[in-house]
């Protein structure tokens, strides 16, 4: 922890977890960046594991990878649908 402060308390990571929560279930969100998040979210809270997590290091490591790939995958997706002008949610990625 560093400078004494708890990860899991801090304001950026819950509000990036709202934010994704926000773009998930917004009327806007393209049908493909919905799919993504809900498969990491859905492979996140699976027991089937690419590479089973008694497996020392390696087992949580192949998870958080895939969910930070799929999370990016949706976030860009996202970001793009909203340049060509399609209606994705001006405040899907905001900081409260």
């Amino acid at each position: 922890m560093a400078g004494g402060k708890n990860l899991w308390l801090r304001p950026g990571l819950w509000g990036r977890f709202h934010s994704y929560g926000r773009l998930l279930f917004s009327a806007g969100t393209p049908w493909r960046v919905r799919l993504i998040l809900l498969a990491a979210l859905l492979y996140l809270l699976s027991p089937v594991d690419l590479i089973p997590d008694w497996i020392p290091g390696l087992g949580l490591v192949d998870d958080m990878t895939l969910v930070i790939l799929l999370v990016t995958l949706a976030v860009r997706l996202a970001e793009r649908a909203g340049q060509s002008g399609k209606p994705v949610s001006a405040h899907f990625m905001r900081n409260d």
